[in-house]
């Protein structure tokens, strides 16, 4: 009997013991739960999963990714270290331009940063959409609201895809308000949202749209 309790004793503890995190799992895999992680709106899941994925395999589609879902959950700090971290990735001219923007997004609106903004605007191409949208964006920190505006006007006119149009919409809506045309800000609110492709982007739209609708617009 002794014996029996012996062997069976190992199995019982085996049963017991917590599960181990696989070590097959490829980086692809990991993208591809995040991916289906996103589809049941699980943020939080799909960056852990997008962390794993980067992890295994640098790259700067997933980073680019990965740094947006950061951004959406407001962990500013993270998405900036994978976007400096993603710039010593291979990438071509198009992913680079991506990059720079979306850095120097992060570090003009929630850091402050004016002088390296100022810097990757530089990077972007004069008549580039989103070096437009920077310029809007650092004339409303200044509280130039009309000058914003034009820029704004300026990026939607040459933006080259529905994100790049929601960006402005969003600007441009902030500009609005900031000059007291509630019609405007909430119509260019509107815009946004259903141009708006990328979370950080979307995240950003619905809670500055949030803020306000329940409250009288402001007069001067």
């Amino acid at each position: 009997m002794r014996l029996i309790c012996l062997l069976v004793l190992p199995l019982l503890l085996a049963a017991c013991a917590p599960s181990t995190v696989r070590k097959d799992v490829t980086p692809a895999q990991h993208r591809q739960r995040a991916q289906e992680l996103l589809t049941i709106h699980d943020r939080k899941g799909a960056i852990d999963e997008m962390a794993q994925a980067l992890s295994g395999n640098p790259n700067i589609e997933d980073a680019l990714l990965y740094a947006d879902l950061l951004e959406s959950q407001k962990e500013y700090k993270r998405a900036r270290k994978v976007y400096k971290k993603a710039a010593q990735y291979q990438a071509d001219a198009a992913q680079t331009l991506s990059l720079n923007y979306r850095l120097a997004l992060l570090e003009a609106g929630d850091f402050d940063n004016v002088k390296t903004a100022r810097q990757l605007i530089e990077t972007l191409p004069p008549v580039d959409s989103r070096r437009l949208d920077l310029q809007a964006v650092l004339l409303l920190k200044q509280g130039d609201y009309k000058s914003a505006l034009k820029e704004s006007q300026r990026a939607l006119q040459r933006a080259q895809n529905s994100e790049e149009q929601g960006w402005a919409y969003y600007h441009m809506a902030q500009s609005y308000y900031e000059l007291r045309s509630e019609r405007d800000t909430f119509g260019s609110l509107f815009k946004a949202v259903n141009s708006a492709r990328g979370y950080s982007l979307v995240s950003r739209i619905t809670e500055y749209w949030e803020e306000r609708r329940h409250f009288p617009f402001p007069e001067d």
